[in-house]
This record gives structure tokens, sequence and C-alpha cells, in this order.
């Protein structure tokens, strides 16, 4: 991959990202005679939109590589008023990543990224309410450690007096107890 697409990388989700629109720019810069063409596959009407882009560095050479995306009209903030862009344009990220363009960690885009998180919590509700409900948790542990200690500071400084306090690793399967020693602890105190 180029330099100058390296350096246009962005971090997301913990993962370098270069973004379509610079990929774009850097094929056409370096393919002049190549071609990017979209197809919608599907009807304009229906609520899923799909799209295949066909993206072709000679003008003379059988060369193609392909991408296809798909886009729910109305499903998040996007696509409320622009599915169909949006699927062109990831379809556009993959054909040109197929080609090895800006490629870096993942072909995946931003968007199949975040549609996959979205979904884990539409196919896995409890999944859902399990994750809810340790972020509860762990807001209550760090409550009642922050009313032992009020200096404690950071992750590890909780983390180091939680196990000291209460001699449990601080793991989801001891949250419950974890909080009932806090809570002892402090009823001594009182």
């Amino acid at each position: 991959m180029s330099k100058d697409l390296k350096e246009k990388a962005i971090e997301f989700k913990g993962k370098k990202y270069v973004l379509v629109s610079d990929r774009v720019l850097f094929f056409n810069s370096e393919y002049p005679n190549g071609s990017i063409t979209t197809e919608m596959l599907n009807q304009p009407i229906d609520k899923n939109i799909a799209v295949k882009a066909t993206v072709k560095p000679y003008d003379d050479k059988n060369i193609i590589f392909t991408g296809h995306s798909q886009a729910v009209v109305g499903e998040g903030y996007i696509n409320k008023t622009s599915a169909l862009e949006n699927a062109e344009t990831s379809a556009v990220g993959r054909a040109l990543a197929m080609m090895g363009i800006g490629v870096i960690e993942s072909i995946a885009s931003m968007d199949e990224i975040n549609k996959a998180k979205n979904m884990e919590h539409k196919s896995y509700p409890a999944q859902r309410i399990i994750e809810e409900k340790k972020n509860i948790t762990k807001a209550e542990i760090k409550k009642l450690a922050d009313e032992l200690n009020p200096l404690l500071s950071s992750a590890e400084d909780y983390t180091k007096f939680v196990i000291e306090k209460t001699k449990l690793p601080l793991t989801t399967e001891n949250y419950e107890e974890i909080i009932d020693r806090l809570k002892a602890i402090i009823k001594e105190r009182k």
C-alpha cells in the first residue's frame, strides 16, 4: 500500500482504516484510464438496497475487482435518508479493497463493522442485557470502592484495592460476592 494512504488511515474500533474517499482519490491518480462503476441489484422501492461496484484499473485489460454491499432503508442514522448512497460507497470501498487499495488490517468497511456490532446486539438481546448489567455492577463496585477510599484514581488502583479488600479476583463471576463483601466492610466501619 502507498505510504500516502497509510498516513491518511484513521483509527476506528482499534484498527487502522482508510476512508473510501481517500481510496477513490488514490485510484483515480494511479489509474487514470481505469474506471469505477456501480449497479443497483434490486428495485429502488425495496427496503434492502444492494449495490455491486466494479473496479477496472486498465481500460484495455480484463482485470476487474468487484465489491458488494447492502443497506436497509431507515436502519441507523445514515440509512434514514441515504441508504442507496451508503451501500454504493461501501461497495466501492470493498471493490477497491479487493484490489488491495486501502487495506491495512481488514477489508471490512467502517459501516460493516458498525452493522455487525449493531446486529450482534439485535441478534442477541440477552447478551446486550448481560453487558448492561455488568456495566451497572461495575459502576456499583466502583461506587463502593470510592466510599471506602476516595483517593482511588485509575482502573489499576480500583482493581488492586477491590482484590485486596475482598480477597476475590475481580471477575464477572465474583461481582455479586464482591459487592456483598464491600458492603459488609462499609457496614463494619460505621
